[in-house]
């Protein structure tokens, strides 16, 4: 995605109102103000920045990042995306080499968070389910190690209604909490 339509969604998650429509369009201005001035910077990492570049690379860019702007949080949107750049210019890599590369990258991520004290965020998408299956910690495709090495994991999971099938209906799952219990929520 874009990074320009990451910040615009951003800011319609910041301001809680969908800025997108007619109606709020007199008030972008007014949340721009209020995003602008929240404490501390954000910065982003172009997803041109790590295209053909090895997972050693692409790590030691983030580190770099965490280091130099002193940064608390790290979110990677997504772990599949990400692992796919490095491998762009060997169309040979198989799914073992992937495997391999995205657990090389998690432990490269939870050393990160071990010497430097943030929080790492990774979106990794579930592999395809029946509709009406729950999520469980088997769903998440490729290595196990990032189920592992999380402190918690989040699952959301959108279904078809029973009763109206043009409507959606959404779940959280916990299927793994550190300190706490898992489950589902509607």
């Amino acid at each position: 995605m874009p990074e320009e339509k990451i910040l615009k969604w951003m800011l319609v998650q910041y301001a809680g109102v969908p800025l997108y429509r007619v109606e709020y369009s007199s008030a972008i201005d007014m949340w721009l103000d209020r995003f602008e001035r929240t404490k501390g910077p954000l910065a982003i990492m172009k997803t041109t920045e790590f295209r053909e570049k090895s997972i050693n690379q692409i790590a030691s860019a983030i580190r770099g990042q965490v280091i130099n702007s002193g940064c608390q949080h790290v979110v990677i949107d997504n772990l599949q995306f990400l692992v796919n750049q490095s491998t762009m210019s060997d169309e040979q890599s198989s799914s073992l080499e992937r495997f391999f590369m995205q657990d090389r990258f998690v432990g490269h991520m939870r050393s990160l968070v071990s010497q430097h004290g943030v929080h790492v965020t990774m979106v990794v998408h579930p592999r395809k389910t029946d509709s009406d299956t729950d999520l469980d910690i088997q769903h998440f495709g490729g290595s196990t190690r990032v189920t592992q090495e999380a402190d918690n994991v989040l699952a959301i999971q959108r279904r078809r209604d029973d009763r109206d099938r043009g409507k959606f209906r959404k779940f959280l799952y916990i299927p793994r909490a550190r300190e706490g219990e898992g489950g589902k929520n509607e």
